[in-house]
């Protein structure tokens, strides 16, 4: 390896890649690493990146970190045991990328995300055993309530578990469903034609009247100049 820059001068970081890249190396044939021999992952790919020299770090087991090149061209230092245990297989670009991916094929209206609502499942910490409907020991009824665009609306509380259900359902037909249906209507113009749908925004919005829930639904048009 030194002979290949016998005819020009050295980098600092190069000069470093060649001392360290040494002395790693040198351990390897003594045995002499920390008490046992370390891997040499020199020109190794693991996903995105490229390791090219150990570094004198190490974490709290031991493990080597390695300066690593990922192909969009960062530069990273990697402990060993996370690229041979494929936890890190890039510099974070994969993960930027992977979070666009996501948000692209989600569609997010006022923060509502409609393929989260077609999705719907029960709450972890739900005793009750469907969403929305939540078990009160002290007072033995059952409190439901439904979430839309980050708040929570009560619905109201029942003694039967059937009927609370029941109303959940009434709720999510009236909001969830209604919501996914009018969004799925305004999309398709959307898609279609583009200025419509910029010149005509969705509207839904839930309120309570006298004690019931209602919703206003449809296509708001803006005036342009």
């Amino acid at each position: 390896m030194i002979k290949v820059f016998l005819n020009r001068k050295l980098t600092i970081k190069e000069f470093r890649r060649v001392v360290y890249s040494m002395k790693f190396k040198s351990r390897i044939r003594t045995g002499m690493s920390m008490g046992r021999r370390p891997r040499d992952l020199s020109g190794q790919k693991f996903g995105l990146l490229t390791a090219v020299y150990p570094t004198e770090r190490r974490d709290h087991r031991g493990s080597v970190y390695w300066h690593c090149v990922c192909e969009c061209g960062n530069e990273i230092d990697v402990a060993a045991g996370a690229l041979l245990d494929g936890n890190n297989r890039s510099c974070g670009c994969l993960k930027d990328k992977n979070q666009k991916q996501i948000a692209q094929r989600r569609h997010l209206v006022d923060g509502t995300c409609v393929e989260v609502l077609e999705k719907r499942k029960k709450r972890r910490d739900n005793e009750s055993g469907f969403r929305g409907v939540f078990y009160l020991k002290n007072s033995n009824r059952y409190r439901v309530d439904i979430g839309f665009k980050g708040k929570r609306y009560y619905v109201g509380l029942f003694e039967d578990y059937d009927e609370a259900v029941q109303a959940r359902l009434e709720a999510e037909n009236l909001i969830h469903n209604s919501f996914i249906n009018i969004w799925k209507e305004w999309n398709q113009k959307d898609q279609e034609d583009p200025q419509w749908g910029k010149e005509h925004p969705l509207v839904f919005n839930v309120r309570k009247v006298n004690g019931e829930l209602q919703v206003e639904a449809g296509c708001q048009k803006i005036k342009t100049s």
